[in-house]
């Protein structure tokens, strides 16, 4: 009998751990849930400013009032010359907190696991590196591939010349003209404007080298944990 209640005395405390590891795992998925749809309302509210949609509706007031004191707050902070883009800044920082926090808290339950497995401890610090790099890495790639949809549009905009007061054919001019700007003063006139391909194939050869390399390395830090990247 008395061994039993030894044993048992023992054996609690890697109980609570047991249990404390399985709290925070959930709560580092529940986080990693969270932030993926934040992101999308912080979509749908961006693309509600190039619609102007009625800020009186219903629908539209609760996108605005959970996304723009992120956004107010990010034009705080934002250099003169990118505020404004302090919605699309307030995204790519969420995209970087979603990849960030929910798996330095799964790195966290790793070095204080109470098992043999001391090694997790010293890697603790390389595998936060690891989860910033990819954190990096994501929000190079998403600015990459957000710039490359902005290209595509605006190229077939030009072929078939929309109305200059439609809203959102002014949002996309006013995205791309800074891409395109410099490239075309290297381009030849044409008939056809060709700066939004040569930009979409620098952005493709960008995103398939230096950021490729960057999340690959980052994830090699922090293997055997995986960040939240949809």
């Amino acid at each position: 009998m008395e061994v039993n209640v030894v044993a048992e005395n023992l054996l609690r405390p890697l109980k609570n751990y047991s249990m404390l590891f399985q709290t925070v795992d959930f709560f580092a998925q529940g986080l990693c849930t969270a932030f993926m749809i934040y992101k999308w309302i912080i979509i749908i509210a961006i693309f509600l400013t190039w619609v102007r949609a009625d800020p009186h509706n219903p629908l539209v007031f609760w996108i605005n009032r959970v996304t723009y004191p992120l956004w107010e707050w990010c034009y705080q902070w934002t250099p003169r010359s990118l505020k404004l883009f302090n919605a699309y800044i307030a995204l790519l920082f969420v995209i970087f907190l979603h990849a960030l926090i929910p798996a330095s808290l799964h790195s966290i339950n790793l070095a204080l696991h109470p098992g043999p497995s001391d090694i997790y401890s010293s890697t603790f610090l390389v595998q936060i590196a690891g989860h910033i790099l990819q954190g990096l890495g994501i929000v190079s790639y998403s600015i990459v591939w957000f710039g490359i949809l902005i290209l595509a549009i605006w190229f077939v905009l030009t072929l078939v010349s929309p109305a200059a007061n439609n809203p959102i054919v002014q949002v996309v001019y006013m995205l791309a003209d800074p891409l395109i700007t410099p490239i075309q003063k290297y381009l030849p006139r044409m008939q056809v404007d060709l700066s939004p391909l040569v930009g979409i194939l620098i952005f493709y050869l960008i995103s398939r080298y230096p950021i490729s390399y960057l999340m690959f390395y980052g994830s090699q830090l922090s293997s055997p944990v995986q960040v939240c990247a949809y």
